[in-house]
């Protein structure tokens, strides 16, 4: 996989590539979480796409049958001389048709149809399925009449078909409008609308996949446009910080806790409200093909490392167990440290993370001991290799890439680690390099990040003359 950026955020141009560990890698503020966002805001709903679209389409349908059934209710009280509306019969029945495949099928062949017989041919079966719900919703009224007014309603029966049919046209239910709104939704709560570089026009992203297929998106003040469907399988998560291990502590989500991670590994998860309106258990059924050995043995060399590891219990909660502790440690007295070892191993024993998933790490190795950073760096390289995860971490710490460096080395898995390095030059523009492959862009970036250690050892050399 291949990301171009384009005039977002501080940066101006950068190719990313997406084939095993992603390092992007600089000092703060220099535009390294920016890359990661971007990339979690693009992909975002695309691997449940086919479900998102249908429930748009259906959401859509479900409100132009609402609108267009005020005349039918109206007219139904007339007739019936009822004292009381339908209301909730009437939504299930939105509801029903809205969900009707043949009704999404009937719209659309009309929409698309542009020869006259094709056109004609398009109409007459949406004319057919419209019918047949007006016909349901006089039968919610007129229930023992519903033959013979049927009947004697002919002329007010095609005119609310035809006006239904006009409306029809103009609903939208085009897969490549609806995924550009989806896509420019994302990028404007991903970055709070703050997505465009500033002075410029416009947003462009070019994603191409692990098939060679080329997606272009552009995005500016008056909306997107996206010139085919992304087609990706690879879902994708955000850890933004290690605060996720106290929220899901919630006693509320203790049933659905795969899917509540899922939802909490996201950016800006601490700054929105009301978490999840509806979560529903699955049973963990993992898609891993012969690495269960593996994974176990990360797992247990990650309780070795940490002394215990998180456990929930109903009534209190997210408790990390340590071996040496007879009493459950809360998590507002777990380090921040313990937190990130901890979560990680608890996403892994959910079944949180699965195979070909795209995982964003931003800054993992704050809070960690440089020992426990090349733990990090141990299981995420062993991760990689034995589930084909594509991991993007954005990073500052010699220590934590060094050891990335090494281990996949180890594991040879180099051909498939890609680091960048970000600057900022004198006119405040980015510059993203690919340095992975030259042994003195490497270099040249360990010794920028440890240029300010270096800093006090010639301060403390020159006072003592040495």
């Amino acid at each position: 996989m291949k990301l171009q950026l384009e005039n977002l955020g501080a940066i101006q141009k950068a190719d990313i590539a997406l084939e095993g560990i992603t390092i992007i890698a600089g000092e703060n503020n220099v535009g390294k979480s920016t890359v990661g966002k971007a990339l979690y805001a693009f992909f975002h709903d695309m691997s449940s796409w086919k479900q998102v679209y249908d429930d748009i389409c259906s959401s859509n349908i479900e409100r132009f049958l609402y609108l267009r059934s005020t005349f039918l209710e109206d007219w139904c009280m007339k007739l019936s001389k009822a004292k009381r509306r339908r209301t909730s019969k009437a939504d299930q029945l939105q509801k029903h048709y809205a969900h009707e495949e043949n009704f999404l099928v009937a719209i659309e062949d009309y929409q698309v149809a542009e020869e006259k017989t094709a056109k004609a041919e398009a109409r007459d079966r949406l004319e057919k399925v419209l019918g047949d719900y007006c016909y349901d919703y006089m039968f919610l009224y007129v229930k023992d009449q519903i033959q013979g007014l049927w009947r004697q309603s002919t002329r007010e029966i095609e005119d609310w078909i035809e006006k239904a049919v006009v409306g029809a046209e103009s609903l939208e239910l085009d897969e490549l409008q609806l995924q550009t709104q989806r896509l420019v939704q994302s990028f404007q709560e991903v970055f709070n609308f703050q997505y465009r570089r500033i002075g410029t026009r416009e947003t462009r992203i070019r994603f191409t996949d692990d098939d060679g297929r080329t997606v272009t998106f552009f995005v500016d003040d008056k909306g997107g446009e996206l010139d085919q469907p992304i087609r990706l399988s690879n879902r994708v998560f955000f850890i933004e910080s290690p605060k996720i291990y106290d929220y899901l502590s919630n006693t509320r989500y203790g049933h659905v806790q795969k899917e509540y991670l899922r939802y909490l590994m996201s950016p800006n998860i601490f700054k929105k409200g009301n978490p999840i309106a509806k979560l529903t258990a699955q049973d963990y059924d993992p898609v891993q093909t012969g690495g269960q050995d593996i994974l176990q043995d990360i797992e247990r060399r990650l309780v070795s490392v940490m002394g215990g590891r998180a456990e929930f219990l109903q009534k209190v909660g997210l408790e990390f167990k340590d071996e040496q502790i007879a009493e459950p440690i809360h998590p507002v007295n777990v380090s921040t440290g313990l937190k990130s070892m901890a979560l990680l191993e608890y996403a892994l024993r959910i079944g949180a993370i699965e195979e070909g998933d795209i995982l964003i790490l931003d800054e993992p190795e704050i809070n960690l001991h440089p020992q426990w950073q090349l733990e990090y760096a141990r299981t995420l390289v062993h991760l990689q290799k034995a589930f084909h995860l594509k991991i993007v971490i954005t990073s500052h710490s010699p220590y934590f890439m060094r050891a990335i460096e090494c281990f996949t080395d180890v594991c040879d898995t180099m051909d498939c680690l890609n680091v960048y390095r970000v600057m900022k030059k004198q006119d405040n523009e980015v510059q993203i390099t690919n340095v992975s492959y030259s042994e003195f862009g490497m270099t040249d970036l360990y010794d920028d990040l440890s240029a300010p250690l270096e800093a006090l050892e010639t301060m403390l050399d020159e006072k003592y003359g040495e």
